[in-house]
């Protein structure tokens, strides 16, 4: 289990899930405008000529692939140059496009026309081709249609350009936010919810669970002696200490339960729909767990112990404190019997558990 809590991540990738339909890692083909574009003027092959800012994600190609449209990508480069639409009927007459590996090898390039691809600036920034293998005589309307077709190609890729930037900006802010969301919700070293969020979190579900009459446990554990660990082997392998405790717990736990740090050695578990006989099971397990953690003193491997205290909201329970200080004498009481154990305290008059000094 990692926090943020699940709810939260499952928020943020359904929105990276959403702006991935134009993030830049994504290829856009656009090869229906293209297949509209053959229909149109009839001739067998239509591709996009751009330059390296669009190529590696926008394609608009259709009745080529392969190697013949990476020559012929080659060959339709040379209208970039263009300013304005044009039609060759026959290259193999024209001198400066004859002698083209496109003309002279397949896909044999005969007929050829181009109009260039602007941004509202007036930028070129490529061309829409069309290719057959037949001579064609191209009259000033249809030059005027292939130039309509180029300004569909040109507001398509400036629309999709611009949509990309901006999502890339969503995508990092969204990436920035979680950021924040865990300083300021998670224990820096543990990565456990801190005192605060824990608070929140736990609120929410001590309510749910009593709009919806459904069990809630709290637990409460420290590290037994934790100060000896800190005098005898430093505050790093105490840091070390804590953290792997977390990953100790977390591993035992759901990813709807809430761990959060208290205090220094101190910690905190909320379980959802678990009722404290159930929640004692997976205390013991949990401790057995951390018992059998191993670390590194300066001279010798040694263990650790917790003890944990159990309780459960009481039906006029607001927030999760009341529940806390009743696990918090629990806790106390697991100290008193020797350390290493589990304590839950017993149901109170008013429906409450209270553990008895």
């Amino acid at each position: 289990m990692m926090y943020p809590p699940p709810r939260f991540e499952h928020q943020k990738n359904e929105v990276l899930q959403r702006y991935r339909i134009l993030n830049g890692t994504e290829v856009h083909f656009a090869d229906q405008i293209a297949r509209t574009a053959a229909q149109v003027f009839s001739v067998p092959m239509v591709v996009t000529t751009l330059n390296e800012r669009y190529r590696n994600w926008y394609r608009s190609a259709y009745g080529v692939h392969g190697p013949f449209l990476e020559r012929l990508l080659n060959f339709c480069s040379q209208a970039n140059l263009s300013d304005l639409a044009f039609a060759v009927s026959d290259v193999r007459k024209d001198a400066h496009f004859a002698n083209d590996p496109a003309v002279e090898e397949p896909p044999h390039v005969v007929f050829f026309a181009g109009a260039p691809l602007h941004d509202p600036d007036g930028k070129r920034f490529g061309s829409l081709c069309l290719i057959d293998t037949k001579p064609h005589e191209f009259s000033n309307d249809q030059l005027r249609l292939l130039e309509s077709f180029a300004g569909i190609v040109s507001q398509d890729i400036c629309v999709r350009s611009a949509a990309r930037y901006a999502v890339r900006d969503l995508i990092e802010a969204e990436h920035d936010k979680c950021g924040l969301f865990d300083m300021a919700m998670t224990d820096p070293l543990t990565k456990a919810l801190n005192r605060r969020a824990f608070f929140r979190f736990a609120e929410r579900e001590v309510l749910r669970a009593s709009r919806h009459g459904k069990p809630v446990s709290a637990l409460l554990f420290d590290i037994d002696h934790f100060k000896h660990v800190n005098d005898a082997y430093g505050h790093s392998v105490g840091d070390e200490v804590l953290t792997r405790l977390v990953e100790c717990v977390t591993r035992s736990v759901r990813d709807e339960d809430l761990v959060g740090r208290i205090g220094g050695e101190e910690f905190a578990i909320l379980l959802p729909e678990t009722d404290p006989q159930r929640a004692s099971v997976l205390a013991n397990r949990i401790r057995e767990s951390v018992s059998e953690l191993k670390f590194a003193g300066r001279e010798r491997v040694f263990n650790i112990t917790i003890s944990i205290g159990i309780s459960e909201p009481g039906f006029a329970d607001l927030d999760i404190l009341p529940a806390l200080e009743r696990a918090d004498a629990a806790l106390y009481l697991a100290k008193q019997r020797g350390r290493n154990r589990v304590e839950v305290a017993p149901l109170a008059s008013d429906g409450s558990s209270s553990a008895a000094a």
